[in-house]
């Protein structure tokens, strides 16, 4: 039969000794401390009972005397007045003091516990006492005169020796447990020496196997602790080939079962992740090798986790190893540098969607163009584990968009002069240089000359769209002030909106920094949206014009009470010829804010539309106040007409 000893009764074990002993020892101070009370109380109980009765006798016997002897001092008075007062006082005097006598002799009578010595001496006390009475009954009774009472008080066996007598015994019972105290007092210091030698042996034995119960109590406890502390140390550094030895089959030992059985499905289930993990690895990495476009994993330290063949290629890097972890370094290009920080710092990804973020790899004459795509990699906690990197090779798009904007801009240009000879006629015919006109002919001209001017404000606006993409005129970069661009830009429309009974205001603070802009471009962007904002604002609404300062930027502000945008369309309001459906106005071509677009995004800065249908529209230009934050290429001045609403 197998007889396990649980923790629990291990330690009722160790304890109970402990217990046990406490007991004892309690005990045996109890009693040891009872005994000494007790003979403490008998020494004063018994002992000095007598002794204080005695003390009290001899007062008594003192003054019963001093009575005596005024009785005879009275018979020598002359005057018989104070001979008989003095008297009857020495009388009185002994009566009031045999009854202080009589009581100590009686408290002594029953307190003899010596012996046969204090028996003797108590009955000689009792016997001497009584003769004294009588002696001294007789001496007040007697009516004798001075000589004769004086023969009474000092003759032999006279009431001075009876006296003496009771003095002398009743000092001897005094003295007697005097002595006994004394005796007894010594024999409780020894018992206390005594107990007091035990009970330190007592304590030191106890105190001994109560140390042997601990050490043995410990050392069975912390061992199989220990080597369990071991073992999760060793898993900790990943070491799963721990087996903690099974000491006992109590709580401790089950615990080691439990942690062999814990680490060993800890190792079936590492060899299964493992090989799961190398499944997924070899699946994702099969993956990215199937993309036509580069794409690179990189981790938290910036490094190359995984890179498929093209991106292998075109940087010549290799996705580090648990042989080489310092493998894996990827000096990405200057323009990808901060997006790829910011993305690994879990801030934002970076999806440009334009050709004028491309990025240029190879040789100068043989160079590609890339779109760049930068995206977090999280975990379901929302951790940053690293950001993938995907170059989209969009050179033949970029090719396309470039023939495209060549045609447009090259069809635009032919366009333009017959545009401006017909414009032209029109305008000479109108004047009737080559003679009169009837109605008819001078409605048909005025509706060619708005067709013409319709025309040529489209082949102007999209020449002008045309210079602004391709980006080879430079800025003609000017420090401005905020204020001065909303005051002018608001100044060129101020007649058109009194026209049309529409309250324009200019908001600006005078201590915002200068921005560096090309005044004319930007001048031109803020003419077009103030011209979009017109077109869609009712007689009687209002045309704000604010600038502020948020961080390192400025930010100017066009918004207006107008008809406002559906939610679906204001993320293509910067789209090319997008007008929304159902709401166009004027006869705008959907060209005037993808020219706003352009001119911000060659300054560096980005614009914004915020709508809300029958509550207005508010666009935003965001300009770095910082002359290097934005590049000097990328647009093109403009000769063409103002602007055209796109809605």
């Amino acid at each position: 039969m197998n007889m396990s000893i649980t923790l629990r009764q291990r330690i009722l074990l160790t304890l109970l000794p402990l217990l046990i002993l406490l007991a004892v020892m309690g005990g045996a101070g109890v009693f040891l401390l009872r005994h000494l009370g007790g003979s403490i109380d008998v020494i004063l109980r018994e002992n000095y009972d007598s002794v204080v009765a005695m003390q009290e006798l001899k007062e008594a016997l003192e003054r019963i005397d001093s009575s005596f002897q005024f009785q005879l001092v009275s018979h020598g008075l002359q005057d018989a007045t104070e001979r008989t007062k003095l008297s009857e006082n020495a009388r009185m005097h002994f009566d009031s003091n045999w009854e202080s006598f009589e009581h100590a002799l009686a408290v002594e009578n029953i307190n003899v516990t010596i012996h046969p010595v204090e028996d003797r001496l108590a009955q000689s006390l009792r016997e001497l006492s009584e003769r004294y009475r009588m002696q001294g009954r007789r001496f007040y009774e007697s009516g004798q005169s001075g000589p004769v009472l004086h023969q009474e008080y000092y003759g032999k066996g006279g009431l001075y020796d009876s006296f003496l007598l009771i003095k002398q015994q009743a000092d001897d019972i005094l003295q007697l447990n005097q002595r006994e105290m004394k005796q007894a007092s010594h024999a409780a210091s020894q018992a206390a020496s005594t107990s007091l030698i035990y009970l330190s042996v007592g304590l030191a034995a106890a105190e001994c196997l109560a140390g042997l119960l601990a050490w043995h109590a410990i050392r069975s406890t912390l061992r199989p602790i220990q080597a369990v502390t071991q073992a999760v140390m060793g898993i900790r550094a990943g070491n799963l080939d721990q087996v903690v030895p099974v000491f006992s089959r109590d709580e401790l030992g089950q615990l080691a079962e439990a942690f062999n059985v814990m680490a060993r499905h800890l190792r079936d289930y590492r060899q299964s992740q493992t090989a799961h993990l190398l499944r997924a690895q070899r699946t994702g990495q099969a993956t990215i090798d199937s993309f036509p476009d580069a794409v690179l994993v990189i981790d938290a330290d910036a490094r190359v986790e995984m890179a498929n063949p093209v991106a292998r290629r075109l940087f010549g890097v290799a996705p580090k190893t648990p042989e080489q972890p310092a493998s894996g370094i990827w000096q990405p290009p200057d323009a990808l540098r901060q997006p790829l920080e910011e993305a690994l710092l879990g801030q934002r990804d970076y999806l440009p969607e334009s050709f004028d973020r491309i990025v240029l790899l190879g040789e100068s004459g043989w160079e590609r163009a890339f779109l760049p795509r930068i995206m977090t990699i999280r975990d379901t906690q929302g951790h940053t584990l690293g950001a993938a990197v995907l170059l989209q090779d969009v050179t033949r798009l970029r090719l396309l968009d470039q023939m495209k904007s060549n045609l447009v801009a090259t069809a635009s240009h032919e366009l333009k002069t017959p545009l401006t000879s017909v414009r032209l006629a029109v305008h000479l015919l109108l004047e009737e240089s080559t003679g009169p006109l009837t109605s008819k002919q001078i409605e048909l001209l005025l509706d060619a000359r708005e067709n013409s001017e319709r025309l040529l404000s489209m082949v102007n606006n999209l020449l002008d769209l045309a210079r602004l993409e391709q980006g080879r005129p430079q800025l003609d970069v000017q420090m401005a002030s905020p204020a001065s661009l909303l005051r002018d830009a608001a100044d060129a429309v101020r007649v058109r909106a009194q026209d049309k009974s529409v309250t324009l205001i200019v908001d600006v603070p005078g201590v915002l920094p200068e921005v560096a802009v090309d005044t004319s471009r930007m001048g031109h962007a803020l003419s077009n949206l103030l011209d979009n904002a017109l077109t869609y604002t009712d007689s009687g609404g209002t045309i704000s014009l604010s600038a502020e300062l948020v961080g390192r930027d400025i930010i100017l502000s066009v918004k207006d009470t107008g008809s406002g945008i559906p939610p679906e369309y204001v993320p293509h309001v910067f789209e090319k010829f997008f007008r929304v459906p159902g709401q166009s106005r004027g006869s705008g071509t959907g060209l005037g804010l993808a020219i706003v677009n352009e001119i911000v995004t060659a300054h560096g800065g980005t614009v914004s539309c915020e709508s809300q249908p029958g509550i207005g529209t508010a666009f935003h230009i965001r300009l770095p106040t910082v002359v290097d934050d934005f590049p000097r290429e990328g647009a093109a001045r403009s000769g063409g007409p103002a602007s055209e609403p796109v809605r």
